[in-house]
C-alpha cells in the first residue's frame, strides 16, 4: 500500500521534531539523507547527483514547518536545511503532555522515544497532536474560536 503524503509529512516532521527537542537550543544541521531513504540520484544529463523527489520532500517538509512557526531555519536547496531550532512554539507544543494517553512524558519526549524504536503509528499521531496544539495556541491570536 502507497503512503499518503500526509503520512511521509508526519514521519519526516516527527523525526525533525525530535532531533530538534533533543538537541535544544543549539541549532541543528539537517541532512535530507538521515531523514528518507534515497536523498540522491545520478542524473545522467547533469552527470552528477541530483535530489530525489524524497529529499525534496523532505525540504518541503521544513520549509512549511519553518513557514507555521514551529521551527527555524536556513533552507539549502540541496539536500541541507542548517541552524534549525525550535520556536517558542515548537517548543511550547513539544513540552505538552497529551491528552490522549495516560504517559506523564511530553509529545518530545515521546517522539525522541518513538523514532528510536521506529514507531511510525504512534509518530504520527504525536505529530498530530503537536500540528492541533499549535493552531490551538493560535487560535486566539488569528480571531478563531
Amino acid at each position: 500500500m502507497a503512503v499518503s503524503n500526509i503520512e511521509k509529512f508526519d514521519d519526516i516532521t516527527g523525526k525533525i521534531f525530535a532531533v530538534l527537542y533533543q538537541h535544544f537550543p543549539i541549532p541543528q544541521g539537517l541532512l535530507a539523507e538521515d531523514f528518507v531513504e534515497n536523498a540522491t540520484q545520478l542524473d545522467d544529463f547533469l552527470g552528477t547527483e541530483v535530489p530525489t523527489d524524497e529529499a525534496e520532500f523532505f525540504l518541503a517538509t521544513a520549509e512549511w514547518l519553518r513557514q507555521a512557526g514551529y521551527i527555524n531555519c536556513t533552507p539549502d536547496p540541496y539536500l541541507y536545511v542548517s541552524n534549525a531550532v525550535l520556536t517558542a512554539k515548537g517548543l511550547e507544543v513539544l513540552k505538552a503532555t497529551p491528552e490522549s494517553v495516560e504517559s506523564k512524558e511530553s509529545i518530545g519526549e515521546q517522539l525522541a522515544t518513538t523514532a528510536k524504536e521506529s514507531g511510525k503509528e504512534v509518530a504520527r499521531g504525536l505529530v498530530s497532536e503537536a500540528l492541533g496544539l499549535g493552531v490551538k495556541i493560535l487560535s486566539p491570536i488569528i480571531g478563531l474560536t
